[in-house]
């Protein structure tokens, strides 16, 4: 096969991969995250690696963001083609370290087409995130890895010596590059240097059976014949003095290669001890092992956007042709095929541990395993599309069953592949959060006289003086102390507020901006965008207020929790948000009397004179760092109490009367009702009236 012929597939295959990545790349609006990228980008670049913002960030995307904006501009085209040129990359460099594998294009073309139509990394490429980079330098660090592992296998040139020193050099620059570009490299590091061990401990091993059986001494990871033949075994040499040495050279350059990656690292070391010490979340809980492994193996084949039937389906597919193609890799390739398990599942693994003390999961963290899954497939299957007539001493045209099953294998994985991208280009429910259309909407509803918040901060910053919206738009941080006032100010000569609110956002978990805006003011309407909910509200002549010092009351629930203060506005008349009828406000002060491990709800229950609850709204309790209860401190006085605001809707045909408002505290988690908590029993918690309130 001539060179132009051999290099046509691939290079079709890197096209395919550019027009899916090109195509409706600009379409979705630029969303939190990526407006989060954006605004850390806009910052000088030595104050990049150190702005709060940087909570859990490496700094290495970002100032390469810096730089692309500076040169290419700022539109969602400009700022999404730098990931795109990543993704490409990545799918080469895949096509690259399949070919070192096998050393048969069939291979390394079938590995290729897989990455370039793999949904997860199409929808990263289209996206300002820095997670294409960190796949393309994971592939790139692996597969100079692997060629410092596989050294022995190169014929010896005059040129040895730089060329090695070259393969050093890359593997150290390229793999601190990537821990510059996300934390987690460090599970690929995990990875990789369990390997170093590995090949060291096979010499040594070697050596131990040489002494004692006075065996042949083979290294391990190639066969002695091999390395003679390249020159790099003397036959002046004893085979205990070459053991000892390439075992020594072996251990040198594993600990030069460390110990270099720890020296480029350290002006980030300080920085990243502090953010990754510091996240924490107790709120979030760690996933079951089962959940886990089969939503991380959905989203590193065929994405998060099929609906939950056909994404079952076709991830238990894909998992028995991954196991199919695992079988005959490990035919052919037993260390390759090792290497790329230990690459997918000692990281996997590692990261679930982590995940039972430290919970933060999502799949986009640890995509810098998914090339390991593309190099098996590839592997696995790709053998089956050779060409025997050219393979074989004897020309034949046979094909064996085995091999058409492969065929098979490889065709119905590149279809479910396939098929996972059309909800991604089509089906709006999937695509990015509408920021773009949030933005023209309010271009278009708002006025000067009018105040828009919105509880992130981004990625309307982005678009606010894109669309020219005339009124103030600010993010609202959300402090239950300093709420009204601060609206109080803002609004004191405005019309209207505006309260946009983010499906994702933590910022108001209380509700404490639609309580207050409901209390004082009249609800005028509502729209949901694609990930957003806009409320607007009249403003009122009169200051909001929500007071730190409630009406006290007594209501204790065993030695765990307590209520020491209620305001129930038993006076005061309010509209609902869908109905002209009226609803019951209440707000309430909570204390908690001791540490818990568990996490509990408050229902507050509006009964009528029978008996009957006619309105009823659960919510979890929350202090002023909307920790649950499990994680408030029990030392600190601030923390281990709380405000929390309650609307409950009326009704359309709720009478007047006289009606009696019940709190029912209860665990959050099953199994029900609570325990360390007691009162008068109720069938699913701890119950205590706390009040009345008369409806007119």
């Amino acid at each position: 096969m001539n060179l132009s012929r051999r290099y046509l597939l691939p290079i079709l295959i890197i096209w395919l991969a550019f027009a899916l990545r090109l195509h409706q790349i600009e379409t979705q609006s630029i969303w939190w995250d990526e407006g989060h990228s954006i605004f850390v980008a806009n910052h000088a670049l030595t104050e990049i690696a150190t702005i709060p913002a940087m909570d859990v960030h490496p700094p290495l995307y970002f100032a390469m963001l810096h730089g692309w904006m500076n040169l290419v501009g700022n539109s969602e085209f400009a700022l999404r083609y730098l990931s795109l040129i990543f993704s490409l990359l990545t799918v080469a460099l895949l096509w690259t370290f399949a070919k070192h594998i096998s050393s048969s294009n069939p291979v390394a073309n079938l590995t290729a087409f897989l990455a370039a139509i793999s949904p997860m990394y199409i929808a990263y490429a289209q996206e300002v995130r820095s997670y294409a980079m960190l796949t393309c330098l994971a592939v790139a660090s692996c597969y100079l890895h692997w060629r410092l592992l596989n050294h022995q296998t190169l014929k010896v040139l005059k040129t040895f010596r730089v060329f090695k020193t070259l393969l050093f050099w890359s593997y150290v620059l390229v793999t601190t590059a990537c821990l510059y570009t996300h934390y987690f490299t460090i599970f690929l590091l995990l990875f990789q240097n369990l390997v170093w061990l590995m090949w060291v401990m096979g010499d040594l091993g070697n050596r131990v059976k040489q002494r004692r059986f006075a065996l042949p001494l083979t290294p391990s990871f190639m066969p002695e014949q091999v390395q003679r033949e390249g020159g790099l075994v003397s036959p002046s040499l004893g085979r205990t003095e070459r053991g000892r040495n390439s075992t020594n050279s072996k251990i040198t350059l594993w600990l030069t290669t460390q110990i270099s990656m720890v020296v480029l690292f350290l002006p980030q070391l300080r920085i990243a001890t502090r953010q990754v010490t510091d996240y924490a979340n107790p709120n979030l809980l760690p996933p079951s092992l089962s959940h886990f492994l089969l939503h991380s193996w959905q989203a590193y084949t065929v994405g998060q956007r099929l609906d939950l039937m056909t994404a079952q389906w076709g991830s238990q597919v894909l998992g028995l042709i991954f196991a199919i193609a695992t079988g005959m890799f490990l035919l052919r390739h037993r260390w390759a095929t090792f290497y790329c398990l230990g690459w997918l599942f000692i990281p996997l693994s590692t990261y679930f541990l982590v995940l039972q003390s430290r919970p933060s999961y999502e799949p986009r963290y640890l995509m810098l395993i998914t090339p390991a899954i593309f190099l098996i497939f590839g592997n696995g299957l790709g053998d089956s599309f050779h060409d025997h007539r050219q393979l074989n001493e004897y020309p034949t045209t046979t094909v064996s069953g085995l091999d058409w099953l492969n065929r098979g294998a490889a065709v119905l994985l590149s279809l479910i592949l396939l098929v996972s991208l059309q909800p991604y280009y089509q089906n709006q429910d999937y695509f990015k959060d509408d920021s773009a259309g949030v933005a023209q909407w309010l271009a278009q509803e708002t006025t000067p006289n009018d105040l828009v918040f919105v509880d992130v901060p981004h990625p309307f910053h982005y678009y606010v003086d894109r669309y020219n919206i005339p009124a103030p738009t600010r993010y609202l941080f959300v402090d239950v102390h300093t709420a009204a006032e601060r609206l109080s100010q803002a609004g004191h000569d405005k019309t209207r507020l505006f309260w946009l609110t983010w499906y994702g956002s933590d910022t108001d978990p209380r509700g404490v901006v639609e309580f207050l805006a409901r209390k004082h003011g009249q609800p005028l309407g509502q729209k949901e965008f694609r990930g957003y909910r806009a409320q607007w509200f009249s403003l009122p002549d009169q200051p909001f207020s929500l007071p730190n010092q409630l009406p006290p009351i007594e209501a204790r629930f065993g030695e765990v929790l307590q209520l020491i203060g209620a305001d129930m506005g038993q006076n005061e008349a309010m509209q609902s948000q869908q109905t002209d009828h009226q609803a019951v406000w209440a707000t309430l002060h909570y204390h908690l009397l001791q540490p818990t491990l568990v996490n509990y709800r408050a229902s507050l229950r509006l009964h009528d004179e029978e008996g009957q609850v006619i309105s009823q709204l659960d919510k979890d309790l929350l202090n002023d760092r909307h920790f649950r209860t499990s994680a408030w401190p029990i030392e600190d006085s601030a923390l281990n109490q709380a405000l929390n605001v309650y609307l409950l809707p009326l009704p359309p045909d709720t009478a007047s009367g006289l009606y009696q408002l019940e709190l029912v505290i209860y665990n959050a988690e099953p199994p029900y009702p609570s325990e360390g908590v007691s009162g008068s029993a109720t069938n699913d918690g701890s119950a205590a009236i706390i009040g009345t309130v008369t409806i007119d």
